[in-house]
């Protein structure tokens, strides 16, 4: 997963990315981000990971 050159090589079912993202912010518009709990999964793109983040409610 470190060689850039050979991570696409690595079949997806092998490898999972999770994250829980933590939101702090002192911005009024966004404070209602202060009080989520969110998941995230991950999947590789051209130059790194990307995540989808959610909600959960």
């Amino acid at each position: 997963m470190a060689d850039p050159a050979k991570r696409y090589q690595v079949d997806p079912s092998r490898y999972y990315f999770r994250t829980n993202p933590l939101f702090e912010t002192s911005a009024a518009q966004y404070a209602w981000m202060n009080d989520i709990v969110c998941i995230g999964s991950g999947y590789l793109v051209e130059g790194g990971i990307a995540y989808n983040i959610c909600q959960i409610v």
